[in-house]
């Protein structure tokens, strides 16, 4: 498990181990993305700036639970950006590598939970 691109380290650390904790927080993770990033995707698509900047910040703190900081970046640089009104060319592509990321990871998680 360790060329995985999530790392449950946070997790046991704030939770001591339990194992029930975390899988509800993976379980959390899986069922809430797709609608966090699709939610995301609205808002670029329509050029909503304020409002993907906001929804981008909601969704950073999901992937810090799951060790995902390459993610994170991503996320809070579309946020930045999208705050700043600057680079706005620039975040539909990442949004497109977060949205890659973040189903590589549901589908490891998946995997590895048996969910």
């Amino acid at each position: 498990m360790s060329s995985r691109i999530y790392s449950l380290d946070y997790l046991n650390s704030i939770s001591g181990g339990d194992a029930g904790f975390i899988s509800d927080m993976v379980s959390t993770f899986i069922e809430n993305t797709p609608e966090e990033l699709s939610q995301i995707r609205t808002f670029v698509d329509s050029g909503n700036w304020p409002k993907a900047g906001a929804a981008a910040h909601r969704f950073s703190s999901s992937l810090l639970f799951l060790g995902l900081d390459a993610l994170k970046q991503l996320s809070t640089e579309i946020e930045d950006s999208s705050l700043q009104g600057v680079n706005l060319v620039k975040i539909p592509e990442l949004l497109a590598q977060l949205e890659n990321g973040c189903n590589q990871a549901i589908t490891e998680l998946k995997a590895d939970f048996n969910v």
